[in-house]
């Protein structure tokens, strides 16, 4: 029996009250929606704050709204917070892929990301990578991350590269800023994704 098209969640970043006016996230949702993958875009709870104890249950709804038989058959493209969110997801629930757009490995000194809970302090709050790579079933990552974000170092960017290792693709473009902007690369690892069945 075919495996239903895995279905696309958009996990946004904090700040955005109407995800799909913001960003590329409306554009790539009408794309795929165009294209017969199913893909869900809509608003997340606590947008200014992005809280991990929202956010990742949020997304653990969608994903079983989405594919009540088998939640595992989503890719999560995750944005700056969505980012954090869709590592911190994979930590607990097996995904059929992930797409990484800005993501940071700390909160960068700043108060007010650490209050997301996301980060590692010190010793405590580790990223568990080694769950995150057990639970995307065919080791199917993507990393996208500029050489000009103003918000994210790139080095900062390449500890979550160096975390997921051998399992992930690691995209370095140049000019993109914090990707606040649609680029066609993403639609084209989504179709790789949904054609790696």
């Amino acid at each position: 029996m075919k495996v239903p098209t895995p279905t696309v969640i958009i996990c946004p970043g904090n700040g955005c009250s109407n995800i799909r006016q913001s960003n590329w996230y409306g554009i790539i949702y009408e794309k795929l929606i165009e294209k017969n993958i199913p893909c869900i875009c809509k608003d997340f709870p606590d947008p200014l704050h992005a809280r991990r104890d929202r956010w990742v249950p949020f997304v653990r709804s969608v994903a079983e709204e989405a594919s009540p038989g088998d939640p595992s058959n989503v890719i999560l493209v995750g944005h700056s917070s969505g980012a954090q969110a869709a590592l911190r997801y994979t930590e607990l629930y097996p995904v059929h892929g992930v797409v990484l757009v800005s993501a940071t490995y700390s909160d960068l000194g700043d108060a007010h990301e650490r209050m997301s809970g996301y980060y590692p302090q010190g010793d405590t709050n580790p990223y568990l990578f080694q769950d995150m790579l057990t639970n995307c079933k065919r080791e199917c990552w993507y990393q996208f991350h500029s050489d000009d974000d103003p918000f994210i170092p790139l080095y900062e960017a390449e500890k979550i590269r160096d975390g997921l290792g051998l399992s992930s693709t690691y995209n370095m473009l140049s000019g993109r800023s914090h990707f606040f902007d649609y680029f066609d690369e993403l639609e084209t690892v989504i179709d790789v994704l949904i054609s790696d069945d």
